[in-house]
């Protein structure tokens, strides 16, 4: 066998692919880190807002009798952040350090029982323990479906099988329930679809790798799924 024989079979990157893999490589760990920290950002943006406009009616009576209204609005964002602070910090420490029965555990329950939104808050939870603990065992296999659209196909994750009573309505004698997540973050939605298996086609990824696809756009799912 020749030196061309080994080249052929043996594909060795050059300096240039290395270098185009680094950097997409770093790209993705910072995508990986910036999009949580700017919806954090965002969120608490959104919390001291709503601090301060619910503190509005205080600053307008202070500022009569005390500081200058620009010192009097300055002084209220700060309040509102640390009241914020303060009280994520309070329900975090009570959650992580409290019983089983602590402040969480009650929050949860409370939100549960909440007529119109209950469910909404049990699915975003649930949905927040798979995205930050990593438990995926909810999740059976991905999927590719045509969604939204034919010929336009989305990642989706097998649930469980479709009820009788959908699949009767329907008119199909066996159907799958999948869910369809929103990029990059499932957390805040997705869609609930029930598929005839005909139509629903399997994939070679992991429920980690499909997930990993769906966090980052489709830029970080692994190099082995594209491998014959």
């Amino acid at each position: 066998m020749t030196n061309r024989g080994v080249d052929d079979i043996v594909d060795v990157p050059t300096e240039r692919e290395e270098v185009q893999r680094d950097l997409k490589q770093a790209f993705l760990s910072g995508v990986a880190i910036a999009v949580p920290f700017i919806v954090t950002v965002l969120v608490l943006q959104w919390g001291i807002n709503f601090v301060s406009d619910a503190l509005a009616p205080l600053v307008g009576v202070v500022g009569e009798f005390g500081p200058a209204s620009e010192m009097s609005a300055i002084v209220t964002e700060i309040f509102a952040a640390a009241m914020l602070f303060g009280a994520i910090m309070f329900v975090g420490l009570s959650a992580q350090h409290g019983p089983r029965t602590g402040l969480g555990d009650r929050i949860d329950r409370l939100m549960s029982e909440l007529p119109g939104i209950g469910s909404i808050y049990t699915s975003v939870d649930r949905m927040s323990e798979v995205m930050i603990e990593g438990d995926t065992e909810s999740f059976r296999e991905v999927k590719l479906v045509e969604f939204p659209q034919q010929e336009s196909f989305a990642i989706a994750f097998l649930t469980a099988e479709s009820p009788d009573a959908i699949e009767n309505a329907a008119g199909y004698e066996q159907m799958q329930t999948l869910f369809v997540p929103m990029a990059p973050n499932p957390v805040m939605g997705g869609h609930l679809v029930n598929i005839p298996v005909e139509r629903i086609h399997d994939v070679d990824l992991t429920v980690e790798e499909g997930m990993q696809a769906i966090i980052t756009t489709g830029m970080a799912i692994d190099e082995s799924a594209h491998d014959e």
